[in-house]
C-alpha cells in the first residue's frame, strides 16, 4: 500500500503500530517529521495494549510507560524505514508532504501475527486493519514452507 500524506503544521498522530505489524517508509518531500520510536519487545507490546485498551489513553503519553522511547527528526528529502511491529508517535512541526508505504515481508512473520492478533483482542475496526491479512498469509505459506525444506531437507 502506498499513499501521499499531506500534514498541517502541529499536527499529530498519537504512538500506534501500523496495521497488521506491517513495516512503514516515510520520504519526505517537503516539511519535517519528528518520531517518537518504541521497540516492540514483549514487554513494550504488553505495555501498549494495556494502554490501548485504557479508559484514559489520551490523557498519558505512551513513551513515559517504557524503557526506551527514541526520538528522531525527519527532514526534506531524506526517508525512514520504521520496522516490523515498532510502536511510534508522528508529530509534524511545518506544514509537510509525505509519501510512503506499507508492505509485509517474511523476515518478522511472528510479531505480525502477534500485531494481528493484539488488534483482535482490542477489537480494532476494520478500516485500521490490514484487508486480507490472513489470505495474504496462506498464499505466501506454499513459499515459504518451500524456503524451509531448501534450508532443512
Amino acid at each position: 500500500m502506498k499513499y501521499c500524506l499531506m500534514s498541517a503544521q502541529d499536527s499529530y498522530t498519537d504512538f500506534h503500530i501500523d496495521f497488521g505489524g506491517t513495516s512503514v517508509w516515510y520520504h519526505i518531500l517537503r516539511g519535517e517529521k519528528i518520531f517518537f520510536l518504541i521497540q516492540p519487545t514483549p514487554a513494550n507490546l504488553a505495555l501498549y495494549e494495556h494502554w490501548m485498551a485504557s479508559s484514559n489513553q489520551s490523557e498519558t503519553f505512551f513513551g513515559d510507560q517504557v524503557d526506551v522511547c527514541y526520538q528522531m527528526t525527519l527532514t526534506q528529502g531524506q526517508t525512514l524505514f520504521i520496522p516490523t511491529g515498532w510502536i511510534h508517535a508522528v508529530l509534524t512541526p511545518d506544514d509537510s508532504l509525505v509519501f510512503g508505504g506499507n508492505f509485509l515481508h517474511s523476515l518478522n512473520i511472528p510479531v505480525q501475527l502477534h500485531i494481528h492478533e493484539m488488534e483482535k483482542r482490542i477489537n480494532t475496526p476494520e478500516k485500521y486493519k490490514f484487508p486480507t491479512f490472513e489470505t495474504v498469509h496462506w498464499f505466501a505459506a506454499p513459499n515459504i514452507l518451500e524456503q524451509l525444506r531448501g534450508q532443512f531437507f
